[in-house]
C-alpha cells in the first residue's frame, strides 16, 4: 500500500471526496524454517530472524513499487485485501492532490528490530506489531501486520492496520508460541467470523444492530460519523431529491467488488480473549429520488463509472480491521483502514 498515514477508519466520502487509506507494504520470500528443540518443542512456522528479514524486504520492495506505481512488483510481496486496496490506490493516484501524490511516493519503514513477532506453530500466517515511521506518521505510530504464505512458499503482507494504544497480551502455549483460533471460534458470546457484520452495521445503521457489540472508541466514532454525515453533501434546496445509504453485500453488488477476502486472523490472548485482524466490505449508494435528477461522480469514482450523469452510484469499500475480543464484555476496535476499491 501507500506510504501515507490513513485516518483511523474514515470511510468515504461522497461524490467528490477522495479517500486516501494508509497501507504499507513489505514482503519477502522465506524458506519457512523454524527454531527450537525438534523433539520436545513445537517449531514456529518461520523463525523470528527470518520474519525480520521478511519485514525488511517488504518495506524495501514496497517503497520501490510505490515510487514507480508498479503493481506487478508490489504483488510479489503483498496479497489479500491489502493488495486489493493498494491496487485501488495506484489506479486512483492521478486524482490525488499533488501534495498527497508527493507524500505517497516518499519512503517509510517499519522498525523491524523493535517489532513484536507473534509466530504460531501451525498454519500459514503470523502477526507482527511494528513501529512505523516516515512522512505522514507521528512518533509512536504502530501497525499490526499479517504475513501469509502464498504459493511457492513466499510470505506476503495481507493486512496492515494502524492501531491505537497497545495490543492485548498474547497468550503463549506449548513452546512459548501463540495459539491460533479458527475463524469460526466463539469467544464469550462473540463469533469471530461475525465481526465483519458488526463493523458494517456502524455504516449501515450507525451501530444500532450488530454494531452494539463494539465498545466505544475513536475507531467506532469515526465509522458511525460516516453514517451520520452521509447526507451532508445534499444541499438544503435538494433535500428530497437525492439520498445516500450504506449497505452490506447484496444481489445488486457488481461481481467484481463482492467480498474477495473475508479473512479472519486470530490469536488467543492472555485474558482468554482474542486478538483479531479481519476484513469487512461495505458500499455507499448515492442516488436521485426524483425524475430528471442525476448524480455526478467525483474524480476517483468516475474512473470506474463511465456514465457521466447516472441515476445513482455505488462505491465499494474494503476495510481492514484490528480488534480485541475479550472473554467478557464488548469488542474493542484497535484500528481500521478504509479504501474505496471500485464503483458501479
Amino acid at each position: 500500500m501507500g506510504t501515507k498515514k490513513t485516518a483511523i477508519s474514515t470511510a468515504a466520502a461522497g461524490l467528490t471526496a477522495l479517500l486516501l487509506a494508509t497501507g504499507c507494504s513489505g514482503g519477502a520470500d522465506d524458506d519457512g524454517g523454524g527454531a527450537g528443540d525438534e523433539k520436545a518443542q513445537p517449531r514456529p512456522v518461520i523463525s523470528e530472524g527470518q520474519a525480520r528479514k521478511v519485514l525488511e524486504r517488504y518495506v524495501e520492495t514496497n517503497n520501490a513499487a510505490n515510487a514507480a506505481l508498479d503493481r506487478k512488483a508490489l504483488g510479489e510481496v503483498e496479497g489479500g485485501a491489502l493488495y486489493q486496496q493498494s491496487q485501488a490506490q495506484y489506479r486512483q493516484f492521478p486524482t490525488y492532490e499533488k501534495k498527497y501524490q508527493a507524500l505517497y511516493k516518499k519512503p517509510f519503514r517499519y522498525r523491524a528490530d523493535e517489532a513484536q513477532y507473534y509466530i504460531p506453530a501451525r498454519g500459514d500466517w503470523y502477526m507482527v506489531d511494528a513501529p512505523v515511521e516516515g512522512p505522514g506518521y507521528d512518533e509512536g505510530d504502530r501497525s499490526l501486520l499479517v504475513f501469509e504464505r502464498a504459493g511457492g512458499g513466499t510470505w506476503k503482507n495481507v493486512a496492515s492496520v494502524g492501531i491505537q494504544g497497545r495490543i492485548p497480551e498474547v497468550a503463549r502455549g506449548d513452546g512459548g508460541l501463540p495459539t491460533v483460533l479458527p475463524p469460526g471460534t466463539e469467544v464469550g458470546t462473540t463469533a469471530l467470523d461475525g465481526l465483519d457484520d458488526a463493523v458494517n452495521d456502524l455504516y449501515v445503521s450507525g451501530g444500532k444492530k450488530d454494531g452494539k457489540l463494539l465498545a466505544d472508541s475513536e475507531v467506532r466514532k469515526n465509522m458511525v460519523k460516516d453514517h451520520a454525515t452521509r447526507r451532508d453533501w445534499i444541499r438544503p434546496e435538494h433535500d428530497g431529491y437525492f439520498e445516500t445509504e450504506f449497505e452490506s453485500q447484496n444481489r445488486k453488488w457488481d461481481d467484481a467488488y463482492k467480498p474477495a477476502f473475508p479473512d479472519v486472523y486470530a490469536l488467543r490472548t492472555a485474558d482468554g480473549g482474542a486478538l483479531t485482524v479481519f476484513n469487512s466490505y461495505d458500499a455507499r449508494v448515492d442516488f436521485a429520488t426524483r425524475p430528471g435528477f442525476h448524480i455526478i461522480p467525483g474524480d476517483a469514482t468516475s474512473l470506474y463509472v463511465k456514465e457521466k450523469e447516472p441515476l445513482g452510484v455505488r462505491e465499494y469499500y474494503a476495510v481492514q480491521n484490528a480488534a480485541h475480543v475479550p472473554d467478557e464484555g464488548k469488542v474493542e476496535q484497535l484500528g481500521g483502514e478504509v479504501e474505496m476499491i471500485g464503483a458501479s
